[in-house]
């Protein structure tokens, strides 16, 4: 009888997300209900690979928290961003 040998490879993959810090804003979350950093809808968009109406359904069934600005302009929560990543 011969003896067959196996081989296992198991390889392992990690993600770094670089932000750089004048890019984030502190504001009010909502949903985590205090203080945290906050992008804006581009950098979300840059930071997750998804754009235009796409980013609107992910945002839903991922749960991120989506905020306004004083100004107006749409914020995403950078800490439900990193969670789901």
């Amino acid at each position: 009888m011969t003896a067959h040998r196996r081989t296992e490879i198991t390889i392992e993959t990690d993600r770094v997300l670089i932000i750089r810090r004048r890019r984030t804003v502190r504001a009010w979350c909502q949903e985590c209900g205090g203080e945290v950093e906050m992008v804006s809808l581009g950098e979300a968009e840059a930071l997750t690979e998804v754009s235009g109406r796409e980013f609107c359904e992910s945002a839903q069934a991922h749960s991120w928290h989506l905020s306004e600005s004083q100004e107006g302009t749409c914020l995403v929560c950078l800490e439900s961003l990193r969670k789901s990543l």
